[in-house]
């Protein structure tokens, strides 16, 4: 079976790159399935974006490390479809510009768009996407839809459908904000391209998606009169995207509503671009398992599935373990896979990152360090994959603190004493025992016991530093 998850705007670029963190730790289902990821944004410079995008280079470079098959970790592979991301407008494109506005001027199909939209909405650059206007972004994408299937932008997308229906079926996830611009305007019309191009195999291909309530606000500084997303609107675009999907049939076979009430204030606004990187939340993350959950099940049929997640307790805001999905694939805990991944990547920023560099430059004397003796000593080790390692590492910490520490909820699922202000780095030692707030004897002091022991299992599928990092995880099973 085929996985494509499709991110659309900045909340769909923030759900995809915590589903690539759990994908990473091997969460998804059936190894041997591919993640293929398809993005839309008009705003490509986008900070979101960004991160999200080093996180998936991040992953394309470890599926050349040989960690051995019978392991979660790194277990499913990536492959980026192409063009990505996809940018439905034109580099300083305007509305008028998309919608050849002067060939209509002064008749009545001008006079009918003026009345549509602002001078405002019109005349504002679409480098920074649609600025949290439904109405622009609906424009543009229904302006593109008729074109879509005959662009050949498209063919890798198409293609790739085409191909992986032929033998077997294809999931797709498409996760995006109904409360913003590109997100409202775009989760409805590509889930409708979809449905439109491949009618024909629809017992073949189910279309999911996590529809992404309000969660955040923000305060914008100073006294702009510039486009820009409005908070204060976010309730008012949220009711009418609902009455719409109540309204239309078989445009997602399951349907995931996910917000928060109690919104995250962003500290940082900007209108979009570079400057844009709000925090990791804790909403992105249930959207992310929302994907996991329609991948693994099957589908319920057109229209028929709708999913709330809620908090059980509306009175407690706090987020424990008992409040996420306790079976993965039917075999094993996710809490169990998360934790270990979790223990896995601290273990190596504690134990391993400090040293590794200057060890292989010879720089300290490598018979205080048994493991490196023993695994790597010797071996070529890829200067490319080790930072390339290290640059995940530091961004996988970063979420998972940013996740933890989120304004406004108390989340109890890592212990947070472990996060310095460097989050690559571990502060409190201790707390790592129970980093997931549970009992464990497992400590940082053990795990380098076990990775010096001989190793109790056949390691010979595995190979370099994906050896040594597959050895690394097997000590961390608590």
């Amino acid at each position: 079976m085929a996985y494509y998850f499709l991110s659309i705007g900045g909340s769909g670029a923030k759900v995809m790159e915590s589903l690539l963190h759990l994908s990473v730790a091997g969460i998804l289902p059936e190894g041997k399935s591919k993640l293929k990821i398809f993005s839309i944004d008009p705003d490509t410079g986008n900070g979101n974006l960004d991160r999200m995008s080093s996180a998936l280079r991040n992953f394309e470079e470890f599926q050349n490390l040989k960690v051995g098959n019978d392991t979660p970790l790194f277990k499913n592979k990536v492959t980026i479809i192409k063009p990505y991301p996809w940018n439905p407008t034109r580099h300083d494109t305007t509305l008028d510009d998309m919608m050849a506005y002067p060939m209509y001027r002064g008749n009545p199909i001008g006079t009918l768009y003026e009345t549509l939209f602002t001078a405002k909405e019109r005349n504002t650059r679409l480098n920074q996407g649609f600025r949290g206007h439904p109405s622009i972004g609906a424009a543009v994408l229904a302006q593109n839809y008729v074109l879509l299937t005959e662009r050949k932008q498209w063919d890798d997308l198409f293609n790739n459908l085409k191909n992986d229906s032929n033998s077997d079926t294809a999931k797709i996830f498409i996760a995006g904000s109904v409360f913003g611009g590109t997100g409202a305007a775009g989760l409805p019309t590509i889930s409708r391209l979809l449905r439109t191009q491949f009618k024909k195999r629809e017992s073949r291909i189910s279309i999911g998606g996590a529809l992404i309530l309000p969660y955040f606000d923000f305060t914008p500084e100073g006294s702009s009169d510039e486009l820009f997303a409005r908070s204060e609107e976010f309730l008012i675009n949220t009711k009418a995207a609902l009455k719409y999907y109540s309204q239309r049939d078989n445009v997602f076979d399951t349907m995931y509503l996910i917000g928060d009430s109690s919104t995250a204030h962003v500290k940082n606004f900007s209108v979009g671009a570079r400057e844009q990187v709000n925090d990791s939340h804790i909403v992105e993350l249930y959207a992310a398992l929302a994907a996991v959950d329609f991948f693994q099940k099957n589908s319920d049929g057109y229209g028929t599935s709708f999913k709330y997640i809620c908090h059980g307790d509306e009175k407690n805001i706090s987020f424990n373990w008992d409040d996420f999905p306790s079976i993965y694939d039917g075999k094993q805990n996710f809490r169990y896979l998360f934790v270990k991944y979790v223990r896995f990547i601290l273990a190596y920023v504690h134990l391993i990152k400090p040293v590794i560099n200057r060890l292989i430059a010879g720089e300290l004397p490598e018979y205080q360090y048994p493991w490196f003796v023993d695994m790597l000593k010797g071996v070529d080790i890829d200067a490319r994959a080790l930072k390339n390692f290290d640059d995940y590492v530091e961004s996988f910490v970063t979420w998972l603190k940013q996740i933890e520490t989120l304004d406004g909820r108390t989340v109890n699922l890592i212990n947070s004493n472990m996060f310095s202000a460097n989050s690559a780095r571990v502060n409190d030692i201790t707390a790592f025992r129970n980093c997931d707030n549970g009992n464990t004897e497992l400590d940082f002091h053990e795990i380098w016991c076990r990775l010096c022991e001989p190793p109790q299992k056949n390691y010979s599928d595995t190979e370099g530093f994906g050896k040594f990092l597959r050895r690394l995880y097997d000590a961390c099973d608590f």
